[in-house]
């Protein structure tokens, strides 16, 4: 807990925008997504044990304390050591395009070097203007604010959405974790079981994390949560997103949504994080017009 406590303070993420830097998924996701983290030289480096698109190091952040100004330089001494002790060929994962062309001019002018990439659209990050899913203006969002008139008309004035942490909602947002995993029979999945650990790991940590989110009632009942946590100043990463499934037909997920999205005004981004290749996220996720589709690479250096 000390070291992303640490990490929390000197972490410099503010120019960065994927999920997978932000700290509270650093913490929570460890396990599940099987990552290896160290600070060496002032520069935080990990290694993801994933399948092909999931396999190798992140980038390589450097700390608010870093002087070194060839510090890409040093953490690719690093992690061709470390390749070398590990007896694995150094590769990269999770690389966004612009971190991409870092890479390959430090490769190719320090070390005679290149990367063959790829590209795997299940690992792109979905990033939304928070005002456009808080106010879901124009044409483009008919669709979503027929949802919310829809659920609205349904349910009259008997639902709310309250804020977490201003509420103490915490067991409610497990509850609602735990009635999903059990509707997605989650014991028979090792992924789904790892999920729901992270949400309550989540809530236990919930300040340190800098953890915000919110249940909405329906009938009094909770019936939709949702966990974020900051990525930076600008960009707020949402890592939970779960519903009942008896209200999910209803709209409940745009109604979570949108008033979610109301509490974050200090921030410019939401990020949503990938669809991970399932057909159905892919497609709600782009209903809701994102600005930017932040691209991932992965690749093994020649």
């Amino acid at each position: 807990m000390q070291d992303f406590e640490y990490l929390e303070n000197n972490l410099d993420t503010q120019s960065l925008y994927g999920s997978d830097v932000c700290i509270a998924n650093l913490f929570l996701l460890q396990e599940k997504y099987n990552t290896w983290l160290k600070i060496h030289k002032n520069i935080l480096f990990r290694y993801y044990y994933g399948e092909e698109n999931r396999s190798g190091y992140g980038f390589p952040i450097p700390l608010k304390n870093n002087t070194d100004s060839a510090w890409l330089k040093t953490a690719l001494e690093f992690i061709f050591e470390d390749a070398k002790t590990q007896q694995r060929k150094p590769a990269f994962c999770l690389v966004t395009r612009e971190q991409k062309e870092q890479l390959d001019h430090c490769l190719s002018t320090h070390f005679k070097k290149h990367v063959s990439w790829k590209t795997n659209r299940d690992d792109c990050d979905y990033i939304y203007l928070q005002k456009n899913l808080s106010e879901l203006p124009g044409s483009n969002y008919q669709k979503k604010r027929n949802h919310v008139s829809r659920f609205n008309r349904i349910y009259g004035s008997d639902w709310e959405f309250k804020a977490f942490p201003q509420n103490n909602i915490g067991k409610d947002i497990f509850e609602i974790a735990q009635k999903w995993y059990d509707e997605k029979d989650g014991d028979e999945n090792q992924v789904l079981k790892l999920e729901l650990q992270s949400v309550k790991l989540a809530l236990e940590n919930s300040e340190l994390l800098r953890m915000t989110g919110g249940v909405l009632y329906v009938k009094g009942q909770p019936a939709a949560m949702t966990l974020a946590s900051p990525l930076s100043d600008s960009v707020l990463d949402v890592i939970y997103e779960k519903a009942v499934e008896e209200f999910e037909k209803d709209g409940v997920y745009t109604v979570l949504n949108q008033q979610f999205s109301k509490q974050c005004g200090s921030y410019l981004y939401l990020n949503r994080e990938e669809d991970m290749g399932v057909e159905g996220l892919r497609k709600a996720k782009l209903s809701y017009k994102p600005t930017i589709i932040l691209e991932k690479f992965f690749g093994t250096v020649e």
